[in-house]
């Protein structure tokens, strides 16, 4: 049994399509009306994705999904599971029911019908898990801390996975507002920032190893138990 994260497929949303330029499930047709508004500077707002695009947006996220993700797995989706409106408590089950894992929980997005709970293992506002050793927090927003964040390590990770911001942060570093961001062990694990595709518990510690590491290194040359706190350190003891 393995476990996996994502956040934010947005399952039945058009203007998902358009506004995160996810141009792999968009028809020819919607691809090149999209690519030649860009191209003049034009209002994306003047342009409306087809059913057929949005279609096979649905049917390709649930696929890559069931690529990877077996019957027997864990997944966690960190909100915004399908785009509101009259159909969306349908639409919700319609995608659920394309997911073959069983074990699917949710943490809620804010586009997210609280009505849909039943479709799920379990859901949450927040939650912290372990999954094999790793301690990670849980919440469809970026959070600056999380408890036990300055405890974090290359040997003994304390994390916080997060969704929302649809990989702005991992294509423009500098759109980022936290100090100290190449210390923060935080990874958004949204479909937009990784190919449309769930992430591992191997591929998010690849990625912010570095992360844990710098912050190992922030600690000691600031001399501080929690730089995002800015906690000092006082004969080797916590300051607060």
């Amino acid at each position: 049994m393995a476990t996996y994260f994502c956040s934010d497929p947005h399952a039945f949303h058009g203007n998902i399509m358009k506004y995160c330029r996810r141009l792999a499930f968009m028809t020819p047709a919607d691809r090149d009306a999209l690519l030649a508004i860009e191209a003049t500077g034009g209002d994306l707002r003047s342009l409306r994705i087809s059913e057929e695009s949005v279609e096979r947006m649905n049917h390709g996220l649930a696929e890559n999904i069931n690529a990877r993700v077996g019957p027997s797995d864990v997944l966690w989706c960190l909100g915004d599971w399908v785009f509101g409106g009259r159909e969306s408590l349908r639409n919700a089950r319609w995608f659920r029911d394309q997911i073959r894992c069983r074990s699917v929980f949710l943490v809620w997005g804010n586009h997210d019908d609280r009505r849909i709970r039943d479709l799920f293992t379990a859901t949450y506002d927040q939650v912290e898990i372990q999954v094999e050793g790793v301690r990670m927090t849980l919440n469809h927003y970026p959070m600056l801390t999380w408890n036990g964040q300055h405890h974090g390590s290359v040997d003994s990770p304390n994390i916080h996975l997060y969704g929302h911001v649809h990989a702005l942060y991992q294509s423009d570093p500098s759109a980022c507002p936290i100090r100290d961001a190449d210390a923060w062990a935080a990874l958004d694990v949204g479909f937009d920032g990784h190919d449309y595709q769930v992430w591992s518990l191997e591929e998010i510690l690849e990625y912010l190893r570095p992360r844990l590491a710098a912050l190992e290194a922030l600690k000691r040359d600031r001399r501080q138990l929690d730089p995002f706190r800015g906690r000092g350190q006082r004969n080797g003891m916590d300051a607060s």
